[in-house]
């Protein structure tokens, strides 16, 4: 399938997309061949796997808190069948359609918009696709657009974990993926699916969002909380990823987009989100683990913990005593904090660093119960690590810690002595 031009007039026909050979795509976890990236700095997704919990709108109120910060963004609608984000931005079709791809349309704000409503004869025209076809199209606007240089992309995806969220997650080197939930318990446990799919593809999930969260009292000034009380706090723990914000439902909003005027729209609460979404982009992963094994920070801010028994780092993940926080700015240590190690659980130690934005975790011997664990959190081990906590850290500020056997020892099961 491929994106071609033709010498006719309208935008329908003069930018067409063909379907041949179209094979339905297979949920691997091996790495796939990624396209040269074109001018973009940070590419962030946006996803829900459920309908209706306003991740359409997250973005783009995300998109225009950064263009008022005087940063270059565009916006991929990558809702193929169902965009909605021209509409939000007050962007109009038909687009021109340049020597290598389509020129994105432009916000009153200045932001890059690139959707499929963009190319066809009117907003309320039906795509009538198949879902590999869908993929491709997501695909090709990222590739063939010429988005110019962004610092920031933000892909709005459609909701479940299907065609266009996997060709994303495989095709599209991403730097984030912020998931949108909304206080309902039963969004939560959806929502969840999602997370689960970026964990399967190691794509990166940065926080979630809980959109629709409460409604300001016009009377007193009071929250209400018109879908119940909130799961959020709860939800991010059993994900393992941090709550970047709860957002409120407020009636501006959709008054706003139904206009195409949401980029006026100001709240102090998308000023937060997008202050700890930022924040949590500059610390996640700044740690490169060459073939060697030898683990060292590439500059950036990030956090590491240390697992420790009195001021050794601990040969046994699950029954450390103490844990030893480390931030680290600039390759060099600004704090470091000891804490006391929660009471023995699998899952406990993987969840405190989540909670924590942890990115790395020096520790001796650790199971494969504890890596994945880790790992479904988003923190990087090196294991097999002797010595004292604070010759570890000097090492690995240095770039000459070494990793070796993450087993623990004498158990024969694993970590804390669990079946892997």
């Amino acid at each position: 399938m491929r994106l071609r031009k033709t010498k006719a007039t309208d935008v329908k026909n003069e930018y067409r997309i063909q379907e041949k050979n179209v094979e339905t795509p297979e949920i691997e976890t091996a790495q796939h061949a990624t396209p040269e990236r074109p001018a973009i700095k940070q590419v962030i997704a946006v996803m829900s796997g459920k309908g209706g919990v306003g991740k359409s709108a997250v973005t783009m109120l995300l998109a225009s808190a950064l263009r008022r910060k005087g940063v270059e963004v565009g916006v991929l609608d990558a809702d193929i069948t169902g965009p909605s984000v021209p509409r939000g931005l007050g962007v109009d079709g038909p687009i021109f359609i340049g020597n290598e791809g389509p020129v994105p349309a432009a916000s009153p704000g200045g932001i890059k918009v690139m959707s499929m409503n963009l190319l066809l004869p009117g907003e309320d025209e039906a795509v009538i696709w198949r879902g590999p076809l869908i993929s491709g199209a997501v695909k090709q606007f990222y590739e063939e657009t010429e988005w110019g240089e962004l610092d920031y992309l933000l892909l709005d995806l459609p909701p479940g974990t299907a065609d266009v969220p996997l060709t994303v997650m495989q095709s599209i080197p991403l730097d984030g993926i912020v998931l949108v939930t909304s206080p309902q318990e039963l969004a939560g446990m959806i929502v969840g699916k999602a997370r689960k799919m970026a964990a399967a593809l190691e794509a990166p999930v940065v926080g979630l969002v809980e959109n629709m969260s409460y409604a300001p009292c016009p009377h007193c000034g009071g929250r209400v909380e018109p879908f119940g009380e909130s799961n959020s706090e709860q939800t991010a723990v059993a994900m393992d990823i941090p709550l970047l914000a709860r957002l409120p439902l407020d009636p501006e909003i959709s008054k706003l987009a139904d206009a195409g005027r949401l980029e006026e729209y100001r709240s102090p609460d998308v000023d937060a989100l997008l202050g700890a979404l930022l924040e949590r982009i500059a610390s996640i992963q700044e740690v490169v683990v060459p073939a060697d094994g030898t683990a060292k920070v590439e500059g950036g801010n990030m956090k590491i913990a240390i697992v420790m028994e009195d001021s050794n780092v601990a040969s046994h993940f699950g029954h450390c005593e103490k844990v030893m926080l480390v931030t680290i700015e600039n390759q060099e240590v600004t704090s470091r904090e000891v804490l006391d190690a929660p009471e023995h659980d699998c899952g406990a130690l993987p969840r405190l660093f989540a909670e924590r934005q942890v990115e790395y975790v020096i520790a001796g011997g650790l199971g494969g119960g504890a890596v994945a664990n880790l790992n479904r959190a988003g923190v990087k081990v090196v294991a097999g690590i002797q010595g004292t906590a604070e010759d570890a850290l000097g090492r690995f500020l240095a770039g000459t810690l070494i990793g070796g056997d993450a087993v623990c020892g004498g158990h024969g099961q694993g970590t804390c002595g669990h079946q892997d």
